[in-house]
């Protein structure tokens, strides 16, 4: 070997046998952390992950509740165009179906007064539209729908019913983006565009043109109806970095209905207003999470009649308030202040035939809550969660004061089966009441008082949901009973307003009422075909001893059975199927048993108090959607939608008719038995 390659050579072999040292150590060091599982998976050359794609749009959060997507509204039958997301709550198990003059939900055989709607968690009072035919929410401003049927967290708010909240999309759109429909009643559009990296807008209208184009035809027996309506919303959100973030959120709606009765030549008009304000500031940091938000809220309606005289009755409720939600951990703290302000149904007469009335005074009531809740885990598959929400509410010298506690209890059996118990107390200190409710912003929010002392519920809810054949379908069954207190009925008629000094008081009725009742769902979530059946059975009853309502009666709204039908079909890229079909017992009413007529005045004798029932209530709707463009984000097409496809004339409530000196007992119906409807749109 040559003198000049000889440290060459050395510092080769060196290095090989460095190497060497450190691949045997890398060796020894890999194997020791390979396990036998990870050495028989790692000579698999080629793994295919399959499973079913899961195309129902309603999910399931904590303790059973259920979080329904908007984008399922588009493949669903529209009302006149209109895809309203009260309408479709209705259908969903434990809320109950109601007449066409009302929009109210029923949830657990509660009733409509006692739940919580809100945005964001913002409350709305009487969001319903077209008398109660569907409600004030655009749809397509929302990104989804959550529904909870009773208290499960101290973070509910005091109500004693359900609790709805639509839900604002959170995140900043790609790029410029909207929806528009236009349908035979009305149109509407959305519009969401990126304002720079830090915020977005998001604007939606609503604008009803039915005068326009059916105003000849809009009758009921002879009565001639004129009406508009429009809802305007609007969501900007700005987020300075990665941890907060603040939006604001806005709503405006009004509604104006006109009739003339040409047999008593009378016309009626009347306009209700609501309005809504947030600020939100959302802050999140390792291990907690602040929400605060501050807000206002008002509706506010006006009632007047023309005949020999005029006749006024305005009502309003206005709400500010603020709120705040701490998260760390395990542990939920919050605090809820609201000012209302109630101007009760105050009329006023003039003409030759009058009775005085004092304008009703305003109420101002002052409301804090203050709760804290716990969740923790003692076994591997159960979650405890519990807490307390103490509240005070100050109304003039009247303070009222409760701690509501809760406690719910969840466990999951695998993945695919779940059990969950809920009971709570709460209290619910305003109310709404009045002599109809048939849709009509003839009702009026007041506040509780001494002669009306706060409403409030024992509940208790258990539940069972399993998953069958891969998660693609899921059956759930519920119990829940409710026990009531302090109810309010109101014992009076238009009437009073003519014959006698008006008092609100006199006319309220004070009782207890129970509901109990079995909640049974089936859904298909995968396929082509997806939705889902539900059967109910409940009961609803109230007593108001000491009252001329005697005994123990059935609820004005109670639906011992109800049978829901939800289902959509993709028939390939360009058509879709839609339909849904309720079959319901009648509710109850109190018929009159014989008539008199005294002085050419009808005065009725009336038999058990809610002792008699409707008919059968039945409907199906079915709706076609054809997509003439899909590309990407970009989609037009038409919606053929029938509203109660097989005319089934249901009854809405009886009434007593005069007309050429005869008088008949007989039902009301809606207008149109048969309502189809074309509508346009757009995506892009």
């Amino acid at each position: 070997m040559k003198k000049g390659r000889y440290p060459i050579v050395c510092i080769a072999r060196a290095y090989r046998m460095m190497m060497t040292c450190v691949m045997a150590v890398s060796l020894q060091t890999v194997v020791a952390q390979v396990t036998p599982d990870t050495l028989r998976e790692s000579v698999v050359q080629e793994v295919v992950v399959k499973g079913k794609r899961v195309t129902s749009a309603v999910s399931r959060g904590d303790l059973g509740e259920l979080q329904v997507s908007t984008s399922f509204f588009d493949d669903m039958p529209k009302i006149l165009g209109n895809a309203d997301p009260l309408h479709y709550a209705q259908l969903l198990p434990g809320v109950q179906t109601v007449s066409e003059y009302d929009a109210g939900l029923h949830i657990q055989g509660s009733d409509n007064q006692h739940n919580s709607v809100t945005w964001n968690g913002v409350p709305l009072y009487n969001v319903s539209h077209l008398l109660g035919f569907f409600s004030v929410f655009n749809a397509s401003h929302f990104s989804q729908m959550r529904l909870r049927k009773s208290a499960t967290t101290a973070e509910n708010t005091n109500r004693i019913g359900g609790f709805l909240d639509m839900c604002s999309f959170d995140s900043i759109p790609p790029r410029l983006s909207g929806e528009l429909t236009v349908g035979p009643m009305s149109s509407q559009g959305t519009l969401k565009t990126r304002l720079g990296k830090k915020s977005f807008l998001v604007v939606s209208g609503r604008q009803a043109y039915l005068n326009w184009l059916y105003g000849r035809w809009l009758q009921i027996d002879g009565t001639r109806i004129r009406y508009s309506f429009y809802d305007y919303n609007l969501t900007y959100s700005y987020s300075p970095d990665t941890r907060n973030r603040l939006w604001i959120d806005l709503y405006a709606g009004n509604d104006r209905v006109s009739y003339q009765d040409a047999d008593y030549q009378s016309e009626a008009r009347l306009r209700w207003v609501n309005v809504m304000g947030a600020l939100h500031w959302e802050t999140k940091g390792t291990g907690w999470h602040l929400h605060q938000k501050i807000y206002t809220t008002s509706y506010r309606n006006k009632f007047s009649m023309t005949e020999e005289f005029r006749f006024r009755l305005p009502s309003s409720v206005t709400d500010w308030g603020y709120q705040g939600k701490l998260n760390v951990g395990a542990y939920t703290l919050g605090a809820d202040m609201t000012a209302h302000r109630f101007s009760p149904q105050s009329p006023s007469m003039e003409g030759s035939f009058s009775v005085p009335h004092a304008a009703q005074p305003r109420q101002h009531a002052k409301e804090l809550s203050l709760y804290g809740s716990w969740k923790c885990s003692p076994l591997r598959n159960m979650l405890f969660r519990m807490g307390v929400r103490a509240n005070m509410y100050v109304i003039g010298d009247d303070r009222f004061y409760s701690a509501d506690p809760h406690f719910a209890a969840e466990y999951n059996l695998r993945d695919d089966s779940e059990f969950h118990l809920t009971a709570s107390v709460k209290h619910q200190y305003v109310f709404k009441t009045g002599f109809s409710d048939a849709g009509l912003p003839t009702e009026f929010w007041a506040s509780c008082n001494a002669d009306s002392p706060p409403q409030y519920a024992y509940s208790v809810a258990l539940g069972h949901g399993h998953y069958l054949f891969g998660r693609s379908w899921h059956v759930s069954l519920d119990f829940y009973y409710k026990r009531l207190y302090h109810q309010v009925e109101y014992d009076g008629s238009v009437f009073d307003f003519f014959y006698e000094t008006y008092q609100p008081e006199q006319h309220l009725l004070h009782g207890n009422g129970e509901n109990f009742g079995l909640n049974l769902h089936v859904e298909r979530r995968t396929g082509k075909l997806t939705g889902w059946v539900s059967y109910s059975v409940g009961r609803a009853f109230r007593r108001f001893p000491g009252t001329r309502l005697h005994g123990k009666f059935p609820a004005s709204h109670e639906r011992i059975h109800e049978l829901n039908a939800v289902a959509t079909y993709q028939l390939g890229r360009r058509w879709s199927l839609g339909t849904t079909f309720v079959y319901a017992s009648g509710t109850p009413f109190t018929a009159p048993r014989a008539f008199y007529v005294v002085n050419e005045n009808i005065v009725s004798d009336f038999a058990g108090h809610n002792a008699n029932t409707l008919r059968p209530y039945m409907r199906l709707d079915l709706s076609v959607n054809y997509k003439l463009v899909c590309k990407g984000e970009r989609e037009q097409g038409f919606n053929f939608s029938l509203y109660n496809a097989t005319a089934k004339n249901n009854d809405i409530y009886y009434r007593l008719k005069l007309r050429n000196g005869k008088f008949g007992y007989k039902p009301l119906r809606f207008v149109l038995p048969l309502m189809p409807s074309v509508s346009y749109y757009c995506k892009f």
